[in-house]
């Protein structure tokens, strides 16, 4: 994707970014519903999104239709659940805990399983059977929440990885990596996954994030070695980023 083809957004500091992706994921779901009546959301972990999501309850609560909202994961460590590295711990404590969903209508990456190869495989056929549309392709997310790290990764798709070839599954086990903490291993949603969906938002923070977001906003063939620069979403891909993480010449919200 060309980095014009980027809505890219710059704000002051992590509240208005927070709030700014509030409302967004506000007004996707509500469009979602009125299209397709209900509304899928691919949660994203680490600690940029905890207070996009706590607004949400915190503000928004009852102007969402929370019975319609299918709630997954971009990606998952495998630990326990209430483990504190857990993505969904986190995003249970800071927003499904106080988010009247449905229990049935959050799904949770397992983390019981014998394997993290197993965890994939069924987060693979929860997708496909919650999301419908058939075997061979499932049904689009309507809204895929993403960050990106140091190293340009997204999801938990990292440089070099052989999941990065994926063209089938939408959910894919991940070797521990070496160069982030936790090294535990992991679950992520594809690229086939991510490219499809109808909306992408990046939420971005941190003055260490700012060389490689530079970097895949400037495109070229370098910025294509990074995984967070090869989502390419059917629909709208948004940059929402902190000014510390920002190119010096991008203009605040």
């Amino acid at each position: 994707m060309a980095a014009d083809a980027r809505d890219v957004r710059v704000f002051t500091d992590l509240e208005a970014l927070s709030t700014a992706a509030a409302e967004s994921i506000v007004a996707i779901a509500k469009d979602s519903v009125s299209q397709r009546g209900r509304f899928s959301i691919a949660l994203a972990g680490g600690n940029t999104p905890k207070r996009t999501y706590q607004l949400l309850v915190e503000r928004h609560r009852d102007e969402i239709d929370w019975s319609r909202w299918q709630v997954f994961f971009g990606d998952e460590r495998f630990v326990p659940s209430d483990d504190k590295r857990s993505n969904y711990k986190m995003a249970h404590d800071a927003l499904l805990s106080a988010a009247p969903i449905p229990p049935g209508h959050v799904h949770p990456i397992p983390t019981d399983t014998r394997t993290v190869g197993d965890a994939a495989d069924a987060y693979d056929e929860t997708l496909r059977d919650v999301l419908g549309g058939g075997d061979t392709q499932p049904s689009a997310i309507d809204l895929v929440l993403l960050g990106v790290g140091p190293d340009g990764h997204t999801a938990s798709l990292f440089p070099g990885s052989p999941v990065l070839s994926e063209r089938a599954q939408w959910a894919r086990a991940v070797e521990a990596p070496t160069t982030v903490q936790p090294a535990v291993p992991r679950v992520t949603l594809t690229l086939p996954c991510l490219n499809g969906a109808r909306n992408v938002v990046f939420l971005i923070a941190g003055n260490d994030k700012r060389p490689v977001v530079v970097e895949i906003l400037q495109g070229g063939e370098a910025a294509q070695r990074y995984p967070a620069a090869m989502v390419r979403a059917a629909g709208r891909t948004v940059w929402l980023i902190e000014q510390s993480a920002a190119p010096s010449r991008a203009q605040n919200t």
